[in-house]
Parts: C-alpha cells; structure tokens; sequence
C-alpha cells in the first residue's frame, strides 16, 4: 500500500469516527498544533497525554499530530525558525551559521540565537495552522457524513 493510499484511509478513519462533528475537528486540530509544536521528540507522548486528559480521540489526535513526519520534519522547522526571525529579530542580529566550524561542541553556540524564533515561530504557525484544520476538518465531517448517510439508509432493511 503506498503512503498516498495509507494517508487516505487514515484520514477516512478519522472521518468516519463515532464522535460529534466538533470533537473530532478539535483533536485532530490539537494533534495539528501539537505537529508545530517546538518540543522535538516528544509529539507523540504529547498526543497521547492530551487525549488523555482532555479526553479526546486518540485517533484523530494522532492522525493530527503526524502531520510532522519525517517528510515534513524539515520544511516545518525551517518555515517556523524563518518566521519567528521575521517577527521578532533584525537578520543582522542573528549570526549566520559557520558549516565549515561546525562541530557537536560549538553547535549549541551557534544555534542558541535561532532558539526563540524557532520556539516563537512554531508557536504561532501551530495555533495558525490547528485553526484552519479545525474548520477545515470540521467541513470535511459534514461533507462525509452527508455521502455516507444515504447510503446507510438505503441498506438497512426495510421493515
């Protein structure tokens, strides 16, 4: 089964879930911000807890917070640092990085000046992001549930 066909039937999982319309889109909204979120490598232990505690479907809020993976690991990390520098720092403030000295032991000198805007960027990009999938999930439901009611109608037995 190839990634295209795998994304469309978890994504047909999370439609046809037995949860209201809005539960649904909030977790898997939630599972979107938790995407964006700076704390690398902790993305699924985070699903996982605030589907616990805010009792959400875990489903959905996993489907959500997959939405980093590693084919999208890159382009969210540089999209997130690039906007947080756009907001809160002038370029000149922030030091570029030496490739050619860049080793384990000077890499948390170097990197340290692009922390907050990562962490800023990420930020706003997830609730910017968590917003729109909200709503957008929310149609997606109504839109499957409106095909999808039809056809159990019509092949339930009659009495």
């Amino acid at each position: 089964m190839g990634l295209m066909a795998k994304g469309k039937e978890q994504m047909r999982r999370v439609l046809g879930l037995n949860d209201t319309p809005h539960r649904t889109a909030l977790a898997f909204a939630l599972g979107v911000f938790i995407a964006f979120s700076p704390l690398l490598g902790l993305h699924f232990l985070l699903a996982i807890v605030s589907a616990w505690l805010f009792r959400l479907n875990r489903v959905a809020i996993l489907v959500g917070a997959f939405v980093n993976n590693p084919w999208t690991f890159t382009p969210i990390t540089l999209s997130s640092t690039w906007f947080g520098i756009e907001l809160c720092c002038k370029t000149d403030e922030i030091p570029p990085i030496s490739f050619e000295n860049l080793t384990f032991s000077t890499m948390g000198t170097q990197l340290k000046s692009y922390f907050f805007p990562f962490v800023l960027g990420s930020t706003l990009l997830g609730v910017a992001f968590g917003v729109v999938s909200y709503f957008a999930m929310l149609w997606m439901i109504a839109q499957y549930r409106k095909v999808k009611k039809p056809e159990s109608i019509e092949s339930s037995p009659s009495l």
